[in-house]
């Protein structure tokens, strides 16, 4: 029935609303006459007191003598008695202590004399000997014609008490009015109700509408639509979620692009190598090339069959750094040691290019706790690509320090052509070369992206070096917990 989110919530709401208002209305509605009936019972106690007082200002002989009726003090109390019957619809009776009715007030009845024969014996005599006894009393009786609300209150004359006071009011008196109180607020939750839900709908819609477009650019995205964005409106929690959900849009986006420029460039990386491999064998197969110079381009197809296997295991690593299969050897290693060795490995190409090679190691030994292995693939990457681009006879400069963060950084740096700042951020995304790698060398443009992958399962960075002259990069370790051999020795 309901399939739409908005009718569900919308059905929702008005059920609570609903309940709400004919749980509150009925609160209310007993609330309300639980207060007129106090409030009739509260101003009656107060007129019974005063005709109690009147009462016992007049003697007792006067309720009975008709000549005297017309005394000031009875002339008042049946005016009194009158005015209540008048203003709220309730009738007086005067006893004494044996419960007769006086007689000269039975003309403040009005005509409800008949009355006094409706009314529940037992209570009235229950109430009267309460009374007697000095004390007032608020009750509910029965009558013929239905419940009737009673107070009385003692008169007293000398300090006896000499009869009782009792004024009756029907119930349906007080329902009457509450009736009709009813009524209004029956009306005046009708259009409360009626408020909330028109502003529920709205409410509702406003939550609704902005999911709506947020489901539909999701299954444009599914189409293929990764450029699909959705609109941030609504409430704060939906606004949330669209920019959420656009976020996410745009790495998807990303990711598309990124994997279409990844397949482009391994293509392209792949083809050169067998372009060439297979023009070189074409050659020789057909005779194009002369058997003498066999050797030299079978050397070149061994070295871009090197290539391509360099480039096909660079690739395995990365995919398997990816989806965490390739894990970390943890260890306690010196970092300076392990520089020494990458550095006496290209020892050759170091002296050939007369390059002035220093090493500064602000601790020794200096040791680090990681996976000495992918750490010393890091150092030969970034030192090979140090050497590739710096000048003859320049410099390349190593150095370890400790950082106030329990951690050593190790930089490498060269004297070469600084490294243009659109680059530095780009450098470490896969197959990106700058111009000069173009030119100056054979790389496949991964291995800055293994080592940043290889430093991000460290937990640690990898970064380009801002420098005005030159270039350099610098990484980060965990410094280890194992106590040095020095200080062991120092003990």
């Amino acid at each position: 029935m309901f399939q739409s989110m908005f009718d569900r919530l919308l059905a929702l709401f008005m059920v609570v609303i609903l309940l709400v208002a004919l749980v509150g209305g009925a609160f209310s509605m007993l609330s309300i006459r639980s207060s007129m009936v106090d409030s009739r019972m509260e101003s009656l106690l107060r007129q019974a007191r005063e005709i109690a007082f009147l009462a016992s200002r007049v003697e007792d002989s006067a309720f009975n003598d008709y000549l005297n009726i017309q005394s000031p003090s009875m002339s008042y109390l049946q005016w009194k008695a009158s005015a209540v019957y008048q203003d709220y619809g309730a009738y007086i009776l005067i006893v004494d202590r044996s419960g007769r009715v006086r007689d000269n007030m039975q003309s403040a009845l009005q005509g409800s004399a008949g009355a006094l024969q409706t009314l529940d014996a037992d209570g009235v005599s229950q109430a009267l000997l309460r009374v007697l006894q000095g004390e007032e009393v608020q009750v509910q009786m029965r009558s013929a014609d239905g419940p009737v609300f009673t107070v009385a209150v003692p008169y007293v004359q000398n300090g006896a008490v000499l009869g009782a006071v009792f004024i009756h009011t029907s119930a349906q008196i007080i329902n009457a009015e509450y009736h009709g109180l009813l009524l209004q607020i029956a009306i005046g939750f009708a259009f409360a109700a009626l408020a909330a839900i028109l502003g529920t709908a709205f409410y509702a819609r406003g939550i609704v509408r902005p999911l709506t477009v947020i489901t539909g650019a999701a299954e444009e995205m599914s189409r293929g639509k990764l450029s699909t964005r959705a609109e941030v409106t609504g409430v704060n929690e939906v606004r949330q979620l669209a920019g959420a959900f656009n976020v996410m849009a745009e790495k998807l986006e990303q990711v598309e692009e990124n994997r279409k420029e990844f397949v482009a460039n391994v293509s392209h990386e792949l083809r050169s190598p067998v372009t060439s491999i297979h023009g070189f064998v074409e050659g020789m197969l057909d005779g194009t090339i002369p058997q003498d110079d066999y050797p030299r381009y079978l050397q070149i197809v061994f070295d871009e069959t090197n290539r391509m296997k360099r480039l096909i295991a660079d690739l395995l690593q990365l995919s398997r750094m990816d989806k965490g299969v390739d894990k970390l050897e943890w260890s306690d290693f010196d970092i300076n040691e392990l520089i020494r060795r990458v550095i006496i490995g290209r020892m050759n190409d170091i002296e050939d290019r007369k390059l002035d090679m220093q090493l500064e190691f602000e601790q020794e030994p200096c040791l680090v706790h990681a996976d000495s292995d992918k750490i010393s693939q890091v150092v030969h990457n970034i030192v090979d690509n140090a050497l590739k681009f710096v000048v003859d006879n320049g410099n390349l400069t190593i150095r370890t320090s400790l950082l106030h963060d329990n951690t050593v950084a190790v930089t490498i740096q060269n004297d070469g052509e600084p490294i243009a700042p659109q680059d530095r951020d780009r450098l470490f995304e896969r197959f990106y070369k700058a111009d000069k790698a173009h030119t100056a060398g054979k790389g496949t443009g991964l291995g800055l992206s293994i080592c940043k992958q290889i430093m991000d399962l460290h937990g640690q960075t990898l970064e380009v070096m801002p420098l005005d002259e030159g270039a350099g990069f610098r990484f980060t370790l965990a410094l280890s917990r194992k106590p040095e051999p020095a200080k062991l020795e120092a003990r």
